[in-house]
């Protein structure tokens, strides 16, 4: 037979109430909010107790990754629902004690202390107020709670993933499962309280589930659950035989009670979740024909639509039984979060002057359903369908639509934050995406909602609105760079080649400076990135990066402390470039990027006043070199402007990318060295180093400058090459520098084997 559902998961476990989904995901966490670029809150719509199925893009379950509660989900509950079977005199803290320390040992000796069998309490509770006044409620509570723990030996799984708990299934039976069964059918059989007698039947069905036999199992949860109350004890013995039809193939009954668990328990509705495996049409025909009524229906539905991720067949069956039914608003949820990732609305594609529009069938059939159940006006939240129509509308780019949507949407708002908070959001949206230019006219109109939303002191996890904020700003810039209102654009978002423009920092310099902004100049100027530091700072290095040392000193002494202070002794000259050495290497004198400008331009002076140019030369040749890329001194480039961390000319933005990796002031200070030195020593050294420039501007004019070459897949290059500088330094072979080089650099040992 075929299959009715295209499969989302494999259900490989017997019953997942006992062992969960065992699913882990690796550094989830790295990749983002899981549920991708959103702004459509969940939580503003849907019932917290669905949280775990909001749409996750790589989570099993929502917030939570995978369930690991298997053993402790209860701990709590059952602790309340002791306390208030014992009445007051059961402290909360012994209870939480016996009931989630104790060993079977210490339980098994306070039982037959409360019996009067032994005369002394373990150490552990002879302090325990609930030994003071001993009664019959107390010792039946003692007596269920050793066979208990005795069940724990194998209903407790102490595993966290799902091929721990198979390997553990196969283990065997517990070894005195006769026994421990026959005593708590005993129990279950003499038990007058009602509250007493549904654990034992509780503890009876779960022994069966995990010790067999499974036919007995299934009679004796038929024949007795219909005289207990549908509370957590209730489904959760109804989770145990659901996991023993599911064991013996008869999925119908199965996902029946799964589906009823689902909805009686909240607390285990992850585990009904992940057990429910419906398999062919037919027997989920059969399962539907189970239920009592429509309600148990809708209820199979919701479940089938989580299951596989069709929300809209789920949610068209689910309006046909009950249009008002709370159990659409989950599936309208996730339909919304999962469209939302096929559109670029939030991503970075921004295109003319409004929202990307993406053709797509799975898009248009629930824009289709979602906006025919909102004209219909019969769901239980209609301003919930009013919002989600005008959201789908917009993603749409049917911006009139979707403000006609919001406009009915705001008429049945309710008071709650969230969803005041989620229409005010989509409504902004939709005023920025509608209109084409940034006028004085949307200037006005969205002051107020970017302040509301700029000074929103929310997490994004409480209320989806930072991919909204950032698609806002980007649109607003991309809409002022068209209008050459550059001051606007760059502080909405920020890029580089607003720099390249010394005339534009300087204009930006004057708008942070201005003292009386208007109050949209001054809610522009908040979002913008930088600071009048930053700027100072990177008009500096680009004045030292151009040679003009002095005026570059005038901005580094604006900046506090003079800079970052360099990791390396710029001035070192190596035969091989080697930051870490240089880095690790001792330093007398730890330079500042001020500091470094000052000895920079004290070197410069003395070559132009003609003194020891050969040393100082070199020396400021060695500065150049090594606050390029290639050098040792990066971090005298780096900042917001230029960026951090460069692991290759190909990382440094195309702006920057010929200015941070320019030989040219190296070359002429070198040459400058040569045309000072005295013996073939110093020669030698020279013509090495300008042999390290050529190289260079080699692989900057072949690779870098002009091109936009990404990491790995730039041309080939060829294996070897012989720089001038190194067949000048061939005449200087008897010097010690010479062989210097032949030790320390291959390629050049290479070379002059040849």
């Amino acid at each position: 037979m075929k299959e009715m559902f295209s499969k989302k998961y494999l259900a490989t476990l017997i019953s997942t109430f006992a062992v969960g989904t065992g699913i882990i995901l690796a550094c989830a966490g790295d990749w983002g909010p899981e549920y991708g670029t959103s702004s459509f809150t969940p939580e503003a719509f849907v019932d917290s107790g669905y949280r775990p199925f909001f749409y996750s893009g790589y989570s099993m379950y929502y917030d939570i990754g995978y369930d690991t509660k298997h053993d402790s989900r209860f701990n709590e509950s059952n602790v309340n629902d002791w306390s208030t079977y014992l009445g007051n005199g059961a402290p909360v803290a012994e209870l939480q004690h016996l009931l989630n320390t104790t060993t079977l040992g210490s339980i098994d000796s306070a039982a037959n202390y409360a019996s009067g069998k032994t005369k002394t309490l373990p150490a552990s509770m002879q302090s325990f107020q609930l030994f003071k006044k001993l009664n019959s409620k107390t010792t039946s509570f003692l007596n269920y709670l050793v066979l208990a723990k005795k069940s724990e030996e194998f209903a407790i799984s102490n595993v966290q993933y799902s091929w721990e708990y198979e390997e553990k299934k196969k283990r065997g039976p517990y070894a005195n499962a006769a026994a421990l069964n026959a005593k708590l059918l005993s129990e279950f059989t003499i038990a007058k309280d009602p509250f007493l007698k549904q654990r034992y039947w509780f503890q009876l069905e779960r022994s069966y589930y995990f010790n067999a036999p499974t036919q007995k199992a299934i009679e004796f949860f038929e024949s007795n659950e219909k005289a207990f109350p549908k509370n957590d004890m209730y489904y959760r013995t109804m989770a145990y035989a659901a996991g023993i039809y599911y064991t013996l193939k008869n999925y119908t009954k199965a996902n029946y009670y799964y589906s009823r668990v689902f909805e009686g328990c909240a607390a285990l509705r992850t585990v009904a979740h992940y057990s429910f495996h419906p398999q062919e049409q037919a027997d989920w025909n059969a399962t539907l024909a189970l239920c009592a009524n429509n309600e148990e229906k809708a209820t199979l539905w919701q479940m089938l639509g989580i299951y596989y991720g069709d929300d809209v067949r789920a949610m068209q069956e689910i309006y046909t039984m009950n249009p008002k039914s709370e159990k659409l608003n989950i599936l309208l949820a996730r339909a919304i979060n999962r469209q939302e990732q096929e559109f670029s609305l939030w991503n970075d594609g921004i295109r003319d002057n409004i929202i990307n529009v993406k053709k797509d069938t799975t898009g248009n059939n629930l824009l289709a359903f979602v906006s025919r159940i909102t004209q219909a006006g019969n769901t239980s939240a209609p301003w919930m369908w009013h919002t989600a129509t005008g959201y789908l509308y917009m993603l749409k780019g049917n911006t009139a639509k979707a403000a006609a949507s919001y406009a009915q949407a705001e008429k049945k708002l309710p008071k709650a934050e969230l969803a005041q908070l989620q229409l005010r959001l989509l409504k902004l949206i939709n005023i920025i995406a509608s209109t084409p230019k940034a006028d004085s006219k949307l200037e006005k109109a969205i002051l107020p909602e970017l302040e509301w939303l700029a000074n929103l002191k929310m997490e994004d996890g409480e209320f989806r609105h930072s991919s909204a904020l950032n698609w806002i700003k980007q649109t607003l810039s991309e809409r002022y760079k068209a209008q050459k209102e550059f001051i606007k654009a760059v502080c909405y978002s920020n890029y580089t080649g607003f720099y390249i423009n010394n005339s534009n920092i300087e204009a930006m310099k004057s708008f942070l400076a201005k003292p009386n902004k208007t109050p949209y100049e001054a809610l522009y100027a908040k979002f913008y990135a930088l600071t009048t530091n930053d700027l100072l700072e990177f008009q500096a290095i680009d004045l030292a990066l151009h040679d003009k040392l002095d005026e570059a000193i005038v901005k580094m002494e604006s900046i506090p402390n003079g800079g970052a202070t360099l990791p390396g002794n710029p001035f070192n000259g190596r035969l091989q470039d080697c930051h870490d050495c240089d880095h690790e290497a001792p330093q007398k004198i730890k330079y500042t990027k001020l500091s470094l400008l000052k000895k920079m331009k004290d070197m410069k002076d003395k070559v132009k006043a003609g003194q020891d140019v050969y040393t100082n030369a070199m020396l400021l040749a060695n500065a150049f070199y090594n606050i390029t890329h290639y050098g040792n001194a990066r971090a005298f480039y780096e900042g917001r402007i230029t960026g951090e961390y460069h692991y290759s000319p190909f990382s440094i933005g195309n702006e920057f990318r010929n200015m941070l990796t320019d030989m040219t002031l190296a070359n002429k200070y070198y040459t400058q060295g040569l045309n000072a030195a005295k013996t073939d020593e110093q020669k030698a050294k020279c013509y090495f180093m300008l042999a390290k420039c050529e190289r260079n501007k080699y692989y900057n004019d072949s690779l870098y400058i002009n091109r936009t070459y990404e990491y790995g897949d730039q041309p080939s290059m060829p294996d070897f090459k012989a720089w001038d500088g190194f067949r000048s330094l061939k005449q200087y072979k008897t010097t010690k520098f010479y062989q210097e080089a032949i030790r320390e650099c291959g390629y050049f040992r290479t070379y002059s084997q040849r």
